[in-house]
């Protein structure tokens, strides 16, 4: 190779196969077109992405950057490293960004792919480009600080190292930290310990993406498939997850303003959806339109722990439109602390979702002024049930709104108010048939019509 060809910049190399061929002759452009991935050339030296594969990528608009020509492997082999020259290829994308390609392959990874402002990484499908941890507590793909970053169709394997402390330094796919309009789409996580991390970052979103056989032990940072704290204004749609041993999503600290929407998880053995909070309100969250599935299970066999969680202080949710089939626990729960007089649920809606073959369907547990409207609970033991725990000053639910709810066979009682530290919650217009009890009430001033 001349030295020339050996001095070419990272520019030329980030140029788009529409810019490479624009600068050739029409004959030239043409022999290369004809023959497609069999050309020799270093400038087709790997094949396009599909664009049924990843249909948001549009190589024609953005600096195309394959990383195989900033020397990554994909061979999967261990004794090599492709982090080095992946993050070259992110490098070179410079301050105005563009699209870093993984062709298909196995990509060995010994340190942290860090993204950089505008970058967006992306692969062949989830099955066909593999990044792969070969060193405990990775994060596979980090952006820290950046804004408008973008990882898609790979898949993510890890180690499964487990930690014997409660530390924060675990195994994840996908880590954003303080960032902005950052997304993860059609991704793949498995024999991992976590999936996707979002710390203090905004408009965030983690989409058509699916989540199976994460590993967890004690620690409590381990073995989520999405983990949302201190987060605003991000989306959390169509996933899919299986066999986890914790929380499928888990939103915290004070994460406020997001759409929970359309997913599906099955035999997990935790909840599906967790909004807690200590301290900081967590807020104005909307989870709608999701599935606990319980597809091939066997009899007695449970789909998960619980359904949807609301614990301590979590104000203005809205919980619309789920179904939650064979939850063990508890189809949805609002849960208080009844130490913490005010850090409580309050003022939450819990409205048209369908929970069937559960424990107990809705539950409010020291919980304020959450209207239960609309919403169709059977084959449960108590169909909605507001009670309390301690004797501590949050040790009340009051002020609860329950009516228009069709409940059907709850072998003990439909709607049961137990305890008269339950005080002035309203009951009335539901319907139902089949139930061991209509209403069972030790609540003090329940105003009441029918149960």
């Amino acid at each position: 190779m001349s030295t020339s060809e050996s001095s070419s910049s990272s520019k030329d190399k980030a140029m788009s196969r529409r810019e490479l061929l624009a600068t050739m002759g029409t004959a030239t452009a043409g022999i290369i077109l004809a023959a497609g991935t069999g050309w020799s050339g270093t400038a087709a030296a790997e094949p396009m992405p599909n664009p049924m594969q990843n249909p948001g990528f549009r190589p024609e608009s953005v600096a195309w950057i394959n990383v195989k020509n900033y020397g990554a492997q994909g061979l999967g082999r261990f004794d090599q490293n492709d982090a080095p020259a992946i993050q070259s290829a992110v490098e070179a994308a410079g301050p105005m960004g563009g699209t870093v390609y993984l062709p298909p392959g196995r990509y060995i990874l010994r340190s942290s792919i860090m993204l950089r402002p505008n970058v967006r990484l992306v692969g062949d499908g989830p099955g066909a480009s593999i990044l792969k941890a070969a060193e405990s507590n990775l994060s596979m793909v980090m952006g820290l600080g950046t804004k408008k970053n973008a990882v898609e169709g790979l898949g993510f394997e890890g180690m499964g190292a487990l930690s014997l402390t409660n530390s924060k330094m675990t195994e994840r796919g996908v880590y954003f930290e303080k960032c902005e309009h950052v997304s993860v789409r059609n991704c793949h996580f498995t024999a991992i310990v976590n999936g996707v991390w979002l710390n203090d970052s905004r408009h965030a979103s983690v989409s058509q993406s699916s989540f199976s056989q994460l590993f967890a032990y004690e620690n409590f940072y381990e073995g989520y498939g999405i983990f949302a704290e201190s987060a605003a204004n991000f989306r959390l749609t169509d996933n899919r997850f299986h066999l986890l041993k914790r929380p499928c999503i888990y939103i915290s600290a004070g994460s406020s303003y997001s759409i929970v929407s359309d997913n599906v998880a099955q035999q997990c053995e935790d909840a599906f959806i967790v909004v807690s909070s200590k301290l900081k309100p967590s807020s104005y969250h909307r989870i709608e339109g999701n599935i606990l599935s319980a597809e091939g299970l066997e009899n007695g066999a449970f789909a998960s722990k619980q359904g949807i969680v609301l614990r301590d202080y979590c104000t203005d949710n809205v919980i619309v439109h789920n179904v939650i089939s064979r939850a063990k626990e508890a189809g949805i729960s609002l849960t208080g602390d009844g130490a913490a007089a005010d850090e409580r649920p309050f003022g939450n809606i819990v409205s048209g979702n369908k929970i069937d073959q559960t424990e107990r369907g809705i539950v409010l547990l020291n919980s304020d002024v959450t209207t239960v409207t609309g919403n169709d609970v059977r084959r449960v033991q108590t169909g909605i049930a507001l009670e309390t725990s301690g004797n501590a000053d949050g040790s009340f639910s009051r002020h609860n709104l329950v009516t228009g709810n069709m409940l059907s066979r709850c072998s003990a009682a439909a709607i049961q108010i137990a305890g008269s530290r339950c005080e002035n919650n309203t009951v009335y217009g539901n319907a139902g048939t089949g139930n061991g009890e209509g209403l069972t009430d030790q609540g003090k001033d329940t105003s009441k019509t029918g149960f």
